[in-house]
């Protein structure tokens, strides 16, 4: 087995869009999401002979706290191999990786894998020498709906309340418009930010949601969804992500100004609608509080939102972190600190 670094990168989608799951936050165009914020990319794949087996979008990541190398729901390896072949695999890839860390003198190596958390999966990277990251950066309790049901079945799947508003909203009268302007974010933007001030979570920056919108609406791969109430005025926004066979709930926001008319369960209605158009499998709600959360989970309020759509929980392994220098261990202090505060 070879490691090298993928240059064509249409060779590394094809791999991707051949899984289980396509994850937008592998693929080339959120490389260049990367590279126009400022950070460095590589695709690393792992080879027998000149058959590609798995690997990763790898992301340089300078922040205060410290440089690291992180890997967006990656790597990914073909599922159909073994559990062995995996454990083979993983120590043959991150050994380079942790040489190619040393070289380029990072800190630390952090991986989201989007593989289910089970004993057997946790035992891949502990055995490797991975710790569990004091932070989670991507989604690790998901909610995921197959959208391959007909929109009629798909109602019926929902929670009685959820498809009752769903009609209620047609029925008065809001409207959903969908934008490919990147101009259409200034709106969406000051609702993001009344709605992370209103439920107390720590929402991206302006900068880091236009960019990601950017890049992806070259190919038509991302769409702000916009809510209208009866006399006009805009009640909530979302920015869908779609990408293979898979859509995602990326970032959200609602004012919720008329409490009979919650326009959100309209405007999610109509982005599982788009989707299925596109020809997508799955719609990807993103982030949930996991079962038995605290309270104060920032995740706990909109959980019950997302599930109400029907579907199905994927709970993914956390965030592991491989140490490269001892400076990892003044980052895992800053962000255990910084998950107290948020209440995760």
């Amino acid at each position: 087995m070879e490691i090298r670094e993928i240059t064509n990168k249409e060779r590394w989608d094809d791999f991707l869009n051949n899984q289980l799951y396509t994850i937008f936050v592998q693929s080339s165009s959120y490389a260049n999401f990367f590279k126009a914020m400022g950070e460095n990319t590589w695709f690393f794949g792992i080879f027998e002979k000149d058959k590609l087996l798995g690997g990763s979008l790898v992301a340089s990541t300078h922040a205060k706290r410290g440089d690291f190398l992180f890997l967006p729901y990656g790597p990914i390896f073909d599922q159909k191999m073994s559990y062995e072949k995996t454990q083979e695999l993983l120590k043959t890839f991150f050994d380079y990786l942790k040489n190619f860390a040393k070289e380029k003198k990072y800190d630390f190596i952090r991986v989201s894998p989007f593989i289910e958390d089970t004993k057997e999966n946790k035992k891949l990277f502990t055995k490797l020498g991975f710790l569990s990251s004091p932070m989670h950066i991507l989604a690790e309790n998901t909610w995921i709906l197959d959208i391959t049901k007909s929109e009629e079945v798909l109602l019926m799947d929902m929670k009685k309340n959820h498809r009752n508003l769903i009609r209620r909203c047609e029925k008065k009268g809001v409207k959903i418009k969908k934008e490919r302007n990147i101009d259409g974010l200034k709106e969406f933007n000051k609702i993001h930010d009344e709605t992370a001030k209103r439920h107390n979570f720590h929402r991206f920056s302006d900068k880091y949601v236009e960019k990601e919108f950017k890049e992806f609406s070259k190919n038509d791969q991302s769409l702000i969804f916009k809510s209208f109430l009866p006399d006009g005025r805009l009640d909530s926004s979302s920015i869908i992500m779609f990408y293979g066979n898979m859509a995602a709930y990326r970032h959200s926001g609602s004012l919720s100004l008329d409490n009979k008319l919650p326009t959100s369960y309209l405007l999610q209605w109509e982005a599982i609608k788009e989707a299925k158009k596109r020809g997508i499998k799955y719609y990807n709600f993103w982030g949930v509080a996991p079962e038995n959360s605290k309270k104060k989970h920032p995740f706990r309020g909109i959980t019950h939102f997302k599930k109400g759509f029907g579907g199905f929980s994927l709970d993914l392994i956390h965030c592991m972190d491989l140490k490269i220098n001892n400076k990892y261990y003044l980052t895992w202090i800053i962000e255990y600190i910084r998950k107290i505060k948020r209440g995760f």
